[in-house]
């Protein structure tokens, strides 16, 4: 229904915004990304993409600084046993690439770092969203999205998944430096052709180059 709202930033907290549009200020929720993001602009004028939360008669606003933000914290709503704060938690706690890495691969530990988020629900989001999280992490790579994985680039979320590949491939026996070194060169492969879409295609092609 509202895609995005843009207006003057009137105030910022930790969690949450006061934007001002046509004399109205409207109060969205925020993730900890977004407000660091955009705290030194508090009376210029910012856009944020919004969520609309209806329950009953609550009524909330969500806002972020990207639509891959968007897209992350829609991705956790839709799981059967998290709400919006768990959802702002976990965009508070890692960047979005990780945050969806996590989900794909099953990284119950990573998951596990967010607050409210323990064993048994780390593990049934990583059952009820991997499927989408393996969509979302192509769709995010396709759109180019700042701070994800992007054709002949290594940045902070490609390391990531890297470790993340890294540490499968050790436990499936292959010695911690050799185990790297394959990972970094199904990388260099995969990009070669375009972009990388996941910690899986690194595994399928380094045992593929074995």
């Amino acid at each position: 229904m509202y895609d995005h709202l843009r207006g003057k930033l009137i105030d910022v907290s930790s969690l949450g915004v006061v934007v001002e549009t046509a004399g109205v200020g409207w109060q969205l929720q925020v993730p900890l990304s977004t407000s660091e993001q955009i705290r030194e602009r508090r009376g210029s004028e910012v856009v944020l993409f919004t969520h609309l939360l209806v329950r009953e008669d609550d009524l909330r606003l969500f806002g972020f600084v990207t639509r891959g933000e968007r897209q992350a914290f829609r991705l956790l709503l839709s799981g059967s046993r998290t709400g919006p704060a768990i959802a702002l938690q976990a965009l508070s706690t890692c960047p979005v690439s990780e945050l969806v890495g996590a989900l794909e691969v099953g990284d119950i530990e990573r998951l596990c770092r967010i607050k409210g988020i323990g064993k048994k629900l780390a593990e049934r989001l990583v059952l009820e969203l991997r499927e989408k999280a393996a969509l979302l992490a192509r769709e995010l790579c396709a759109d180019g999205a700042p701070g994800e994985l992007q054709r002949g680039r290594i940045g902070g979320g490609a390391e990531r998944l890297l470790g993340l590949a890294t540490a499968a491939l050790a436990e499936l026996g292959y010695p911690t430096r050799d185990a790297e070194r394959r990972a970094e060169d199904a990388w260099e492969a995969l990009s070669a052709a375009g972009p990388v879409v996941g910690v899986e295609a690194i595994i399928r092609e380094a045992l593929r180059r074995s």
